[in-house]
């Protein structure tokens, strides 16, 4: 009995759903417009972020160099200090602010490198920070310590 309410529910949902989000009859829904932004390197298979309609999703970016590599103490804040600051160039190119991030995901190799990465994560985000999640990933490319990506929505 329990597994044949279940489908009646999930049968019952989609059917409401399926006419709740029509357009009404004689409107005309415009195409969702797509604009991809290549990454700097060309043999790379992924786009720096891609526009569809007023929303932004930005790949994730690494902050790790040869001079993080080098270092012993710090590191982690200065990885996560390279990311910012490269998204921050990015926005600027496309238009967009750190305010009009409302999601981010994390990715550190380390969970002991999270106090240190949220620190930094958190002077770009004074108020009103972006939902986030935070996943410790084991490795991350290059050997870095961190990686970040966002979803930001830009006023129409």
């Amino acid at each position: 009995m329990k597994y044949r309410l279940s489908i009646f529910w999930s049968l019952a949902f989609a059917a409401i759903s399926s006419t709740a989000c029509q357009s009404p009859p004689g409107t005309q829904v415009p195409p969702l417009t797509r604009e991809a932004y290549q990454s700097q390197l060309p043999d790379r298979p992924y786009s720096r972020a891609v526009r569809a309609g007023n929303t932004f999703y930005f790949s994730g970016a690494l902050g790790v160099t040869d001079e993080t590599l080098a270092m012993t103490e710090g590191r982690i804040e200065a990885e996560t200090r390279n990311v910012m600051e490269g998204f921050r160039a990015l926005f600027q190119e496309l238009g967009v602010d750190f305010s009009d991030v409302v999601k981010g995901t994390v990715y550190l190799a380390d969970v002991s490198d999270y106090a240190g990465m949220n620190q930094v994560y958190g002077e770009y985000f004074p108020t009103d920070p972006p939902a986030r999640e935070c996943i410790a990933a084991g490795q991350i490319l290059s050997d870095g310590l961190v990686e970040i990506s966002f979803v930001a929505v830009v006023p129409e």
